[in-house]
C-alpha cells in the first residue's frame, strides 16, 4: 500500500513514518485489492490527531485518532482502519451465503425451536 504523509503543526518524522508503515503493512493484508492511502499527522495544544483514509477500488476508509502519545494514536487508528477492512472482506466473501444474513438466521433459530 501507498501511503502520503502530511504533518501539522509538528516536525516531519522519520521514525514515525516507517512505524505507520510497518502498523499499516499488517494492516494491509485484509485489503482485496491494492489501495493507496495518506496519512495526516496534526498537534493541537498537549493532543496528537492521526488521521488515516484509505482508497481502494471497492471502498474508502477513513479512521481518525487522538491521543497524548503520536504512536498510541497511530496504534489506535490502525485498529480502527483493520476492523473496516475486515468487515468488508467479510462482507465481500459472504455475499451469496443466504444462511448468514441476517433472514437466514432468523429463520435457522425457528427451526432450531420447532425441533426442540
Amino acid at each position: 500500500m501507498k501511503l502520503n504523509y502530511t504533518f501539522k503543526h509538528l516536525d516531519h518524522s522519520e521514525s514515525l513514518e516507517n512505524y505507520t508503515a510497518e502498523k499499516m503493512s499488517e494492516v494491509g493484508r485484509f485489503l482485496l485489492k491494492e489501495g493507496y492511502g495518506s496519512v495526516y499527522f496534526s498537534k493541537q495544544k498537549n493532543e496528537f490527531c492521526v488521521e488515516i483514509s484509505v482508497n481502494t477500488r471497492e471502498k474508502y476508509f477513513k479512521a481518525t485518532a487522538y491521543g497524548t502519545d503520536v504512536y498510541g494514536a497511530v496504534d489506535s487508528a490502525a485498529e480502527k482502519i483493520e476492523k473496516q477492512f475486515l468487515k468488508t472482506s467479510k462482507q465481500y466473501k459472504n455475499h451469496k451465503k443466504p444462511e448468514l444474513t441476517k433472514e437466514g438466521r432468523l429463520e435457522q433459530v425457528m427451526r432450531w425451536k420447532k425441533a426442540a
